[in-house]
């Protein structure tokens, strides 16, 4: 995805704001600021924003008024990145290439973080200027956001990974864990780019049936880098799925079988695309990465 100089320019931009986020409020000198930063400013890919920003363009709006938009949901997907990795939770002492989060400052401070930048990923959310974002639009992405995010989304999605773990479980089960731990958020991404970019209802299905796919995909080609790579490529432990006993896609199929899923989804993919009244050409370059992303 790098080599597109487009997408990888908005991945700057995602960049650029992120820094300037926590600079312009003089958000460096406490604990708690330096915690949350700490993980947030690591890098990672920058998918969920870039997936806001990207329906925004593909559609002839102006990706520049998204941004603060898209932030929402990196500072969403980073606290999430904090929590999983806490030792109640997956006990990972690796993301991104550091040292996690509660090993540099503490289990209190790693929690407090992460539920600092909950509550500033609603903040954004909510507050952000927008020229044809309307109150009855906005209160519709937050009802949105609400549902990617709690009992019916990535922490519904959590609960039920943890209670699955060293137990035997059935594809369909696995694809509704991660179509909420994982797909949740993505999909939302997706839909608020196309809410913000007032697309059709017809547009808007296919673009949400595309994210839909896309996030199991992600899961899958995730689950199959853990057994897969190693932990200098992927910036985490691998192989931390088998050694706790996880359900993931390739235990349950195969890793043979779990590589034909992913192309599968990735064919479910583009096929959705190509449903919409438009070439949407970087959603396409896009979920061709996520299938054959090393990391």
């Amino acid at each position: 995805m790098n080599d597109n100089e487009q997408l990888q320019h908005w991945i700057d931009r995602v960049d650029t704001e992120l820094v300037r986020y926590f600079a312009d409020k003089d958000m460096t000198c406490n604990p708690l600021d330096r915690a949350m930063e700490y993980t947030l400013l690591a890098g990672g890919k920058r998918l969920r924003p870039l997936l806001t920003m990207v329906v925004v363009a593909e559609y002839g709006g102006d990706p520049e008024a998204a941004i603060p938009f898209a932030l929402a949901s990196e500072f969403l997907h980073t606290y999430s990145l904090i929590h999983d990795d806490l030792p109640c939770m997956d006990d990972d002492d690796m993301r991104r290439g550091k040292p996690t989060n509660h090993i540099i400052f503490g289990e209190a401070n790693a929690i407090l973080a992460g539920d600092a930048l909950h509550s500033e990923s609603f903040l954004l959310l909510s507050g952000a200027p927008h020229p044809s974002l309307s109150a009855e639009k906005r209160n519709q992405v937050m009802v949105e956001f609400c549902q990617a995010v709690g009992k019916r989304g990535m922490v519904a999605g959590q609960i039920m990974d943890l209670a699955q773990t060293g137990k035997d479980t059935s594809l369909e089960h696995l694809e509704l864990l991660h179509q909420r731990k994982t797909g949740a958020l993505l999909r939302f991404c997706v839909r608020l780019g196309a809410h913000l970019a007032e697309v059709s209802e017809s547009d808007l299905n296919a673009l949400t049936q595309f994210a839909e796919k896309l996030g199991l995909l992600f899961q899958v080609v995730d689950d199959l880098l853990d057994e897969e790579s190693d932990s200098a490529t992927l910036g985490k432990t691998s192989g931390k799925d088998a050694g706790q006993d996880k359900a993931t896609f390739p235990k349950i199929m195969g890793s043979d079988e779990a590589h034909d899923y992913a192309d599968k989804l990735l064919d479910e993919a583009l096929a959705a695309l190509k449903a919409v009244s438009r070439p949407l050409e970087y959603l396409e370059e896009i979920v061709r990465y996520v299938r054959h992303r090393d990391h």
